[in-house]
């Protein structure tokens, strides 16, 4: 007997003691650890682990599946040597999106990645399933999919609007400014090969191991720009986000890192001895979030640039 069908003997076993008639399926393919439960019309996905586990990998490609997602997730303990099923709790679908969340950050998760969960996380035994399954009507627990850092919520600015000329507030409040992609001062760092429609330029520094930027980083030893050059040719197809030192030819400051991402899509670089740093990223649905960062300082995070379609 599998241990999936051990938890089941165990669970249809406290049902008939409680005289429970619920249904439970899929009739044809119950024992398949790859299909859902439906458990009283509730969609259940049943785990399984040794006694003695402390965390558990959860498959993540149904929840992945919006309008389709598991509405409980259960997991069952097994002491096969002697037998024993303990059914230590469950999360139900928005627990599990929520401790999902607040983990996945430094995770790059996808349909196909499986995220280990403690078992502790697991809370309320067979009585909490059977108290969910009993009270709850089956639409009243949300079936979403996963949403993750594709699901950006905070402040987005337009590239679009630097091709006219324009420059949101939150950028001009850390000293961002245009420069025109042909100016002289600016060819060292624009590439050749790069069809740069605009040159977005924001003045960093460091000072006192402090990062700082606009008119207080022209104040500071080290200095250093970020620059956002969208290039194409008829449209926007990428976005160059580069730290250069303000010197042409000098180092970035140690331990300097420039990280972006853009949906679950992410990349990050950190200085040693470069004079420069970039990342690229192709045109997306989804916005893209940069930010610098040095050790024991705080970020400079910029709003999420939008590339139109």
């Amino acid at each position: 007997m599998s241990p999936r069908e051990m938890v089941l003997e165990a669970l249809q076993a406290r049902l008939k003691s409680q005289n429970l008639n619920w249904t439970i399926g899929p009739a044809l393919d119950l024992n398949n650890p790859q299909r859902l439960l439906s458990l009283n019309q509730i969609a259940v996905q049943l785990l399984t682990c040794g006694f003695t586990t402390d965390v558990i990998p959860v498959p993540l490609a149904h929840w992945y599946r919006d309008g389709a997602a598991p509405q409980l997730l259960v997991v069952g303990r097994i002491d096969e040597e002697s037998q024993v099923v303990h059914i230590p709790g469950l999360l139900t679908g928005e627990e599990f999106r929520q401790w999902f969340r607040e983990v996945q950050e430094d995770q790059k998760m996808t349909a196909d990645s499986e995220l280990e969960v403690p078992i502790s996380e697991f809370k309320g035994g067979m009585e909490r399933l059977l108290t969910f399954v009993q009270l709850l009507q089956p639409g009243a627990i949300s079936r979403k999919e996963l949403v993750g850092s594709s699901a950006y919520s905070g402040p987005i600015t337009s590239v679009l609007d630097w091709l006219t000329g324009n420059v949101d507030e939150m950028l001009l409040d850390l000293g961002g400014r245009l420069i025109p992609a042909t100016a002289g001062t600016f060819r060292s760092a624009v590439d050749a090969s790069v069809e740069a429609l605009a040159v977005l330029a924001i003045p960093m520094g460091l000072d006192d191991g402090q990062l700082y930027t606009g008119q207080t980083a022209q104040k500071c030893i080290e200095r250093f720009q970020l620059l956002l050059i969208p290039s194409g040719t008829d449209a926007i197809n990428q976005l160059f986000v580069r730290l250069i030192a303000e010197q042409t030819g000098d180092l970035l400051p140690e331990r300097l890192t420039l990280q972006a991402k853009q949906g679950d899509w992410k990349q990050e670089k950190t200085s040693a001895t470069d004079t420069a740093l970039e990342l690229v990223f192709e045109n997306g649905q989804q916005p893209i979030e940069v930010k610098v960062s040095y050790p024991d300082s705080k970020s400079v995070t910029l709003p999420a640039l939008e590339i139109p379609q």
